[in-house]
């Protein structure tokens, strides 16, 4: 009886200790960006825009500053023209007050202004100084003063099938550059968030293109809530005697974590817009991004193939104009 014991624990510990042992690669399905998804992005501008053109009202002004996919606007502006489709834009700023990784506003604020897409607008008549206009598409609800400018095609991209299984311990890539914002100003992402990356056309960034997304283990490549935690004292054992102190030299040799992938879908001159294909972990901002070898998406600037059912308010805009604007969807 005590052999068979015997013979069961050494199976189970040799078990034990393969499973632990072995790194096993994960595969993860990904969630491509739907048209919808590609048109409300945002994106970051080094250079400001011209807001020449600009929502005045809607035809059931005053009763109303709020407008919906379907309303029929007023602009004013210069340049408008009749038959023309064009882009409604917002300038915004994130209203969190608590910076999620040290100084990650300011690094934002270097690579330009950030711009909420709302959706596009048809010209359809010019009476005067003023423009009348059919909202067709509505990622938000659009407000008097939000600007409009010409509309540019999303580029179509072709995400490939496969999900590949990747070891999310292996790494050497060099960083190309981090995820510094978001839409909705999240600072925990993961797959289907949308992301503001300092990885512009100045880096070679180019749109379709791939990333991993990576976080390592030293204090500079840690958010402020960690970088607390590995400042404390490490180990709790009361009965270690004279144990190896871990310096901060053997955390650099730690390999980096792999958390996800992205797809970039909009490349401006200092920043690009990317979309969170898939996480194999909690995603955070600050977290670094690394070319990821051969992979490749096909983009084409091409019109949509369908215009999307107006969409006034998203699941994440109800939530954050029902906390922060006490905002009503119509």
């Amino acid at each position: 009886m005590k052999r068979l014991i015997a013979i069961t624990l050494l199976i189970t510990g040799s078990l034990w200790a393969q499973s632990t042992l072995s790194v096993p690669a994960k595969s993860v399905k990904s969630n491509p960006p739907s048209t919808s998804q590609q048109y409300c992005a945002g994106f970051i501008s080094h250079n400001a825009i011209s807001r020449q053109n600009h929502i005045v009202a809607s035809k059931d002004a005053p009763h109303e500053d709020e407008f919906a996919g379907g309303s029929v606007l007023f602009i004013a502006g210069p340049t408008l023209k009749e038959g023309e489709r064009y882009s409604i834009l917002r300038e915004t700023k994130d209203p969190n007050r608590e910076e999620f990784t040290p100084e990650i506003s300011r690094k934002m604020a270097r690579l330009g202004r950030l711009y909420q897409e709302l959706g596009w607008v048809t010209v359809h008549n010019i009476a005067g100084k003023i423009s009348i206009a059919s909202f067709d598409f509505s990622c938000d609800a659009a407000v008097p003063g939000d600007i409009v400018v010409p509309f540019e095609a999303k580029p179509e991209i072709s995400v490939r099938g496969t999900d590949d299984p990747i070891n999310p311990y292996v790494s050497g890539n060099a960083i190309n550059g981090h995820i510094l914002g978001s839409k909705d100003a999240l600072g925990l992402l993961g797959t289907g968030s949308i992301v503001y990356l300092d990885y512009g056309a100045n880096k070679g960034a180019k749109v379709g293109e791939y990333l991993f997304i990576r976080r390592g283990y030293t204090d500079a490549e840690l958010n402020t809530v960690d970088r607390i935690s590995e400042r404390l004292p490490k180990g709790a054992a009361i009965e270690a005697a004279n144990p190896v102190k871990v310096t901060a030299d053997d955390q650099k040799k730690l390999p980096a974590h792999l958390l996800g992938e992205v797809v970039l879908l909009d490349v401006r001159e200092t920043a690009s817009t990317g979309y969170i294909l898939r996480s194999f972990a909690e995603i955070q901002l600050g977290d670094a991004v690394e070319e990821e070898e051969g992979g490749a998406a096909v983009a084409a600037h091409a019109e949509p193939a369908a215009t999307p059912a107006a969409t006034p308010c998203t699941d994440s805009a109800l939530w954050r104009r029902a906390l922060f604007l006490g905002h009503k969807c119509k």
